[in-house]
Parts: C-alpha cells; sequence; structure tokens
C-alpha cells in the first residue's frame, strides 16, 4: 500500500499524461529547496503532507527588507532574512514531512479567493458519477479555503466565476464541463492508487482563468458542504448516490459466502 500523503499523491498523479499538466510545481520540503522557490514564485505555500482540512498550512511570501510567513488565519510573522524564515518554518512545522509548493494567484470574490471542490461518488453499479460542485470562499485574513478552518463560506461555482471575471461568461459553460471531465479522470487514475467510493477533488481557478489541481480529498471528503448551499440539489444526490452505493456493497458481502463454496 503506497502511504496516503500529498507527497504521493503528487507523484502518482505526475505519471498521468494529462492530470501532470494541472499539477503546481511541488517538491518534498528541504530548507535548501526555500531560496530557489521563492526566487522563482511571488508566493510559496508548505504544506503538512499528512493533515487534511487546511491544517498546519503556511503562506510565505517576499516582502520589503525579508519575508512574511502565516500560518492557516494566524498573525503574519515578519522575517528578516533567509536564515530567520527557514528557523519560523522549522518550529511551526515541526519533525513532520511538508512539501514546498508554487502559490497560486487564486481568482476572487470580493476580495476573498475560492478554489472549487468537485464531489465524485461511486453509484449503485459501483461506477464513478459527477454529484455536484461548489466554490469555497476564504475566510477573512485566512491563507487557506477550508471553511471550517478557515471561516469562509460556499457558494455556486458559476456565481463565483462570475463574480470573479476570472473566465468571460461565454466560457464559464465550458470550465465547469472541463471540471467534470478531468474529475474523471482523476478518479478513473486514482483507481490504481487506492480503492475509494467517494473523492472530493479541488481545483484551483487562477486570474487568469487556468485550472490547477490543488487536492484529492478520498477518505471523508465533506457531504455538509454542499448542504450550506441554498439549492440542495447536489446534498440530495450525494445522499442518493451514497446510499445506492452502500446498498450494492451489502449485496456484495451477502453473495460472498455463497461464492466461496
Amino acid at each position: 500500500m503506497i502511504p496516503s500523503s500529498k507527497w504521493s499523491l503528487h507523484r502518482f498523479f505526475a505519471k498521468h499524461p494529462v492530470i501532470r499538466k494541472y499539477l503546481p510545481p511541488t517538491a518534498l520540503y528541504q530548507e535548501s529547496l526555500l531560496d530557489a522557490y521563492l526566487r522563482q514564485y511571488d508566493t510559496v505555500y508548505i504544506k503538512p503532507c499528512s493533515t487534511h482540512m487546511g491544517k498546519g498550512i503556511m503562506k510565505v511570501w517576499k516582502q520589503e527588507g525579508g519575508y512574511a510567513l502565516v500560518k492557516e488565519r494566524g498573525q503574519t510573522v515578519f522575517a528578516p532574512s533567509l536564515e530567520a524564515l527557514k528557523e519560523r518554518i522549522g518550529q511551526s512545522a515541526g519533525e513532520s514531512k511538508h512539501i514546498i509548493q508554487k502559490g497560486i494567484p487564486l481568482s476572487e470574490v470580493n476580495g476573498r479567493p475560492y478554489d472549487i471542490r468537485v464531489m465524485m461518488m461511486r453509484n449503485g453499479a459501483g461506477k464513478w458519477q459527477y454529484a455536484g460542485m461548489l466554490a469555497k470562499v476564504a475566510g477573512a485574513d485566512s491563507v487557506i479555503t477550508n471553511v471550517a478552518r478557515g471561516g469562509g463560506y460556499v457558494t455556486t461555482v458559476r456565481h463565483a466565476l462570475q463574480q470573479s471575471r476570472a473566465v468571460p461568461p461565454e466560457n464559464v459553460k465550458k470550465l465547469i464541463r472541463e471540471l467534470i471531465d478531468l474529475s474523471y479522470q482523476v478518479c478513473t487514475h486514482f483507481n490504481k492508487y487506492k480503492h475509494s467510493s467517494q473523492i472530493g477533488i479541488d481545483w484551483a481557478v487562477d486570474k487568469q482563468g487556468n485550472l490547477a489541481l490543488i487536492e484529492v480529498n478520498f477518505d471523508f471528503p465533506s457531504h455538509g458542504l454542499f448542504a450550506k448551499l441554498s439549492d440542495k440539489t447536489y446534498y440530495r444526490t450525494i445522499k442518493r448516490l451514497r446510499s445506492q452505493y452502500l446498498a450494492l456493497r451489502a449485496r456484495r458481502r451477502r453473495k460472498k459466502p455463497a461464492s466461496s463454496r
């Protein structure tokens, strides 16, 4: 079994000829890489390999006279030198492994960045099926879009795209279709990594309307996010598909003893 971490998942999806084009430059964090990443990119993120829900994510960027660092929704910390920055990161990171990743200039709704969660479920036939999508808008002064930890909110993808003007209105439908098609490819490829019956895929839309794959949530992706939308259609679809798949799994279990005799 491949260890389930952000780094192992990045390497796994980097093998896919289509999906790898949507992966931001990423490496296993080492202090020696920090200078190169900050010289090449305006902003970088440092993320724990084994946590979810935005926990422990740090945003780092250059500013006049040094560097700035903020963790989740914490206070911005100033570091006057690269060595001081490394020390700050080391204090926050502890002994756990992290990745370092190019920061994506996310498109914004009213000055707040957002990303898009696409929910994919196995249906009553055990096949992957698109169940819905929404936009997760970051909370005030938060560097993460996770709604629970970052104090943000959810809205429809169409509303977020229209408000942010990330893509022209006539291209919104095309982008949504692309998100769905790519999410099917993510799930099909993921079958080679580990079995899962529900996957929440987080996509970034940058200020030029380009997509990037942020994270693949395959253990317990939140259904409750979709209940926060005023239109409960996606939420009901997710619950219906989940019930159908669990019923299929129960039938398969009941048949196992008979087939083994």
